[in-house]
């Protein structure tokens, strides 16, 4: 502001602020004093023709009463033409004009002889230059005589002089102040606008993300738009470092499928067994099948992440849906000896995407038939709550670590205790992507050696209102 040079004061908004306000000051002001000048200047023409009506009053009556001689007398005694304030009195008579008292401002101004409609008042304003000095009043009388009586009334000097003296340099001061203090205010007041770009601009240069912007005590608009900023960096922060831990997590998962493609193939090369490169080809091509699994995966839950997946919607008995995923999964459950139950009611309808609700569902299950030891039990039941279908995915494996429950839902992602089994680590993730997609909602609550229970809340349709569940 004040330490910039003068030269840029242009390109600062709080000197710009306080400039257009001090203007609008200065503008709202003139009109102010302009507006009681004029009516001041009319208030004092109204006094000043009452009491030119008043004296004209007077002298009528002395005139009619007692002739020229005592209305002369009178009039000389009244009025000094030397004094500024004196009245100028003159009688028009049908043969002559008789000026009676003629104040020395007055010489040198030929009145001639009022024509006026009998027993009727006639206000004259003289200009002196260009300026309404004098008021003239006149009365006529029934023999044709008019009496006239006027004033010096310069009330534009005595109402100019002293706003012209007093009140325009204090106009021009408190203008100037304005400017001043008005800049000092409003360069307080973006403080934390130029707190935001400094901000942006450390960020920009340095690439520091963890740079905020300080926050104050106060709760106006500014504030808001300062808490409002660090959410976003803290939401960019957070976006970027998963973004990178997905990378690292991406890169270290790919290196063991590319590891291997290329091991087959070497093999494949330095053994010319027919036998042997096929059995190259065939590994290269599950690897290939892996890695393409893992990148569209990867795109899925980036499409419902943006909000961009495609879902077919239409309305699905999740119940049916759940008993064909655990017809699937039976035999796996079977296998690791994990009895497998199910707690659903006759039907359960929702509008969802059967492929896409399939996936997420056959995902917590075998994440669940995955970690349960050996007779253990999972159990997935459906209620209905509240025009909500809430569907329960309930083991009683390992558990999961309460540092990590947050960190489940995170693509690549895989705690320290699942490291030893098959798979990508993008499950859970695409569970939570496709729930979010059909405005759901996921949740996990766990305890470490007792197990774990997965929840999913979806939007249910007003047919199934009250039903009653049955068990499988």
């Amino acid at each position: 502001m004040f330490f910039a040079p003068f030269k840029q004061l242009h390109r600062n908004f709080a000197f710009r602020l306080g400039l257009w306000y001090a203007l609008l000051f200065a503008v709202s002001t003139a009109a102010l004093l302009a507006l009681v000048y004029a009516l001041a200047a009319r208030e004092f023409a109204r006094k000043d023709e009452e009491i030119i009506l008043s004296r004209l009053k007077e002298y009528a009556v002395i005139y009619q009463t007692s002739g020229v001689a005592a209305l002369k007398s009178r009039a000389e005694v009244d009025n000094n033409p030397s004094d500024g304030k004196s009245f100028y009195v003159r009688l028009n008579t049908p043969q002559k004009v008789v000026n009676i008292v003629v104040p020395d401002e007055w010489n040198g101004f030929k009145l001639g002889q009022a024509v006026v409609p009998p027993r009727q008042l006639e206000i004259n304003r003289i200009p002196k230059n260009n300026e309404q000095d004098y008021t003239l009043i006149s009365m006529n009388f029934q023999d044709g005589t008019s009496l006239s009586v006027g004033r010096s009334t310069n009330n534009r000097d005595v109402l100019w002089l002293p706003l012209r003296h007093t009140a325009l340099p204090a106009s021009i001061m408190v203008a100037l102040l304005g400017v001043i203090f008005g800049t000092i205010f409003a360069h307080r007041a973006m403080l934390p606008v130029r707190q935001i770009v400094a901000t942006a601009r450390r960020i920009i240069q340095t690439g520091d993300l963890d740079a905020r912007v300080p926050t104050r005590s106060a709760r106006d608009e500014f504030d808001e738009l300062v808490r409002l900023f660090n959410t976003v960096l803290d939401k960019n922060q957070s976006l970027i470092k998963a973004m990178r831990d997905s990378m690292d997590n991406v890169a270290h998962d790919l290196r063991t499928p590319l590891t291997r493609l290329r091991g087959s193939a070497e093999a494949a090369l330095q053994n010319p067994d027919p036998t042997v490169a096929r059995e190259a080809l065939a590994d290269s091509v599950e690897e290939s099948e892996r890695v393409l699994s893992m990148l569209t995966t990867l795109m899925d839950i980036a499409e419902a992440e943006a909000g961009t997946m495609p879902l077919k919607l239409e309305s699905v008995d999740l119940c049916r849906l759940i008993r064909e995923v655990a017809e699937t999964y039976q035999y796996v459950a079977e296998e690791k000896k994990v009895g497998l139950s199910l707690e659903l009611p006759e039907s359960c309808l929702a509008s969802v995407d059967a492929n896409r609700m399939r996936q997420a569902f056959g995902n917590l299950l075998d994440n669940s038939i995955k970690y349960t030891p050996e007779s253990g039990k999972v159990r997935v039941s459906v209620n209905h709550r509240d025009q909500e279908a809430i569907i329960k995915f309930r083991d009683n494996g390992m558990g999961i670590p309460d540092d990590e429950q947050n960190k489940i839902w995170d693509r690549l992602f895989r705690g320290d205790k699942s490291r030893s089994q098959r798979g990508l680590g993008l499950g859970l993730s695409v569970v939570k992507a496709v729930v979010q997609a059909h405005q759901g909602k996921v949740s996990v609550s766990s305890e470490m050696g007792v197990g774990s229970e997965f929840t999913i809340v979806l939007p249910a349709t007003e047919q199934e209102r009250g039903f009653q569940a049955d068990s499988t």
